[in-house]
């Protein structure tokens, strides 16, 4: 149930940056620029206010941005309930987890407060890289990015360490899983 004050807040991080944030299914196929907008008016996302186990959804492909309106409908297609990435699970009071991917735990991640490759920013960066979890490279390479878009769910933009700087791949958002 969303409050008073928190739909305020949503509202008014939307008027900020042009786009309206309803819930995290409303940006599918969203521009990249745009959800870059919103991310930057939102504050750091907090594992607690998404659950232990939010649903993930792709929303856009960065390297796309130039030719949006032509890959917009790959876009959309690829966030169906099809696609094999279904979200995160945090465990360990939010500072680590793991990805869902066709059901099975896989990627485990650490998650912290970090500045934000963007904007400097603080933000929730989901880190893949430490040895013990074992992850395979690229993934090791990953960054993932949050902060809050709205009442329950947070967007921002998975990252891949190439030649010594960062470079956006794709925009993700999580939003808490409704029971069932």
């Amino acid at each position: 149930m969303t409050t008073q004050s928190e739909h305020h807040a949503a509202s008014a991080v939307a008027r900020r940056c042009n786009i309206q944030a309803t819930s995290l299914d409303s940006l599918v196929g969203a521009h990249p620029d745009a959800l870059r907008q919103l991310y930057e008016a939102g504050k750091p996302a907090d594992p607690a206010e998404l659950g232990d186990a939010p649903r993930g959804r792709l929303l856009a492909l960065h390297p796309t941005a130039g030719v949006h309106m032509a890959t917009r409908p790959l876009i959309t297609a690829l966030a169906s309930r099809w696609m094999p990435w279904k979200g995160n699970e945090f465990d360990h009071g939010g500072n680590s987890g793991t990805n869902v991917v066709l059901g099975s735990k896989v990627w485990r991640f650490k998650a912290q407060l970090l500045p934000s490759e963007l904007d400097g920013a603080p933000t929730l960066a989901l880190t893949y890289g430490e040895k013990a979890f074992g992850n395979p490279w690229p993934v090791s390479a990953l960054k993932d990015e949050l902060r809050a878009a709205g009442p329950g769910f947070a967007i921002g933009p998975m990252l891949l360490r190439w030649n010594e700087s960062w470079h956006a791949v794709l925009w993700f958002g999580l939003t808490r899983a409704t029971p069932q």
